[in-house]
């Protein structure tokens, strides 16, 4: 099968010099476009590379403040757009000169409220939930939209008072955004999509909780394991890369295994300490069937002793926390603890150190891989969907004529896709990403 190919229908650069917003068509110029997306970015940002034979830089006395529209298309169906997205140029990062009259520019682009965020400064109180403030701030001081999907059940930190100090619309959405979990200390995500113009909210329960997206062809590794049915050179995976494998000594270092989170309210003169335990988090995760009672967890292993008690039950860092309660009477403020109701139970969440904890987690078994694009492109893939993938197991002894006992179990399974880059170039589509792993292949999987 060929390789995916895409189209250019729009790439109409608006100067910003003079009266006249001139527009200038460089589609036939780009030599190399290049998209990035990330679970953790409320913004799209791009690079072009192009051919400069017209006096782009000094003919038309760009500033490095003008805009581009661009506009994507499969190269099988190229009146139908996949991406419609203007950036502003943010600079050139190379020049090279091809011969004395022409050069290739690599141009950084990045979406219109990166550029607004940069001349914008809050200082205003809020009263209400922290998704509600970030929501404000997006629409009135960045002109984005944000969307709630259905699952999103918000934050658990409630109603909220706080003062936003002086910060750029961004730089307080990210101060707030780092505030709120979900009631199992998981973090929520606001971030942009390559598909549509609008910031999405999600939190990692709910894409944990999200149905498998190619569970019937997943992403191979091998020639080994090709279905027979479809385009299953869509699915191949042509190189990956095993980024922090198993480095759990980081974990503890790190207090993600175990730490002591201790708090001391200046209005009360009160101290809580507790001892936090990665092993509680997995048990809330089971519970709560953010993972599969089938899935074995492979975060730590809960049967090491050191000392002659578990592992996660050491200190290994000690997180200590001031804060000063009913500063707003009846409203809770920004550094405040939520107080959750669970059956008839009051307790206090820990929430701040179980969303550290969790984002650690994260870090570890993650993978970075390369493919063709047209599964991506076609199905507008984007971070935060769930992925199932396939690799062999690196022992030649194993059975080469049953591909089911062949499998990778160890590495094979399904994983939380985190960033993607789109290159493309001349004419071809790739895709590079970066997966964390959520579970192992179901016993029940067949090829």
């Amino acid at each position: 099968m060929a390789k995916s190919r895409f189209t250019i229908i729009n790439a109409d650069v608006i100067l910003s010099s003079g009266s006249d917003n001139k527009v200038i068509d460089v589609r036939q110029n780009i030599v190399e476009l290049s998209f990035f997306e990330s679970l953790h970015k409320e913004y799209v940002d791009a690079r072009m590379v192009m051919l400069d034979d017209f006096g782009f830089r000094t003919e038309l006395s760009t500033t490095g403040t003008e805009r581009i529209n661009i506009v994507v298309a499969n190269g099988d169906n190229p009146h139908a757009p996949h991406i419609n997205k203007t950036f502003f140029f943010s600079k050139i990062n190379d020049v090279e000169k091809t011969n004395e009259r022409s050069e290739v520019l690599s141009i950084d682009l990045v979406e219109e409220h990166v550029y607004v965020n940069a001349m914008k400064c809050i200082s205003r109180s809020y009263e209400g939930t922290l998704e509600d403030a970030i929501i404000d701030i997006s629409q009135r001081d960045l002109g984005k939209e944000v969307i709630k999907t259905k699952r999103f059940e918000g934050s658990a930190q409630g109603q909220r008072k706080f003062v936003i100090p002086y910060m750029s619309p961004l730089e307080t959405i990210v101060w707030l955004k780092n505030r709120m979990t979900t009631r199992t200390g998981s973090p929520i995500y606001l971030s942009a999509d390559l598909y549509n113009n609008d910031l999405i909210f999600q939190s990692l329960d709910e894409l944990l909780r999200a149905d498998v997206i190619n569970e019937d062809l997943p992403l191979r590794y091998t020639d080994a394991m090709m279905s027979g049915e479809g385009d299953v050179d869509r699915e191949q995976i042509t190189h990956f890369e095993e980024t922090n494998a198993e480095d759990a000594l980081a974990l503890y270092e790190e207090g993600a295994i175990g730490s002591l989170y201790s708090s001391l309210d200046t209005h009360t003169g009160q101290r809580f300490d507790t001892h936090i335990s990665v092993r509680e988090i997995i048990q809330d995760f089971y519970t709560n069937e953010l993972i599969s009672p089938s899935t074995t967890q492979t975060i730590f292993d809960p049967s090491l002793v050191i000392g002659g008690k578990p592992s996660d039950e050491y200190d290994a860092v000690a997180i200590h926390q001031v804060t000063s309660s009913n500063t707003y009477n009846q409203f809770k403020s920004y550094h405040d603890e939520s107080q959750l109701i669970d059956g008839t139970t009051l307790y206090e969440s820990r929430l701040k150190v179980k969303n550290k904890i969790i984002r650690q987690i994260l870090r570890k078994n993650m993978i970075d891989i390369e493919m063709d694009g047209g599964l991506f492109f076609e199905s507008k893939i984007s971070p935060g969907a769930r992925l199932r993938l396939i690799f062999l197991n690196p022992n030649s002894s194993a059975s080469s004529k049953d591909v089911n006992k062949s499998i990778d179990n160890k590495r094979s399974g399904d994983y939380l896709l985190m960033n993607t880059a789109h290159n493309m170039l001349d004419e071809d589509h790739s895709v590079s990403a970066r997966l964390v792993k959520l579970g192992d292949i179901p016993s029940t999987f067949t090829l």
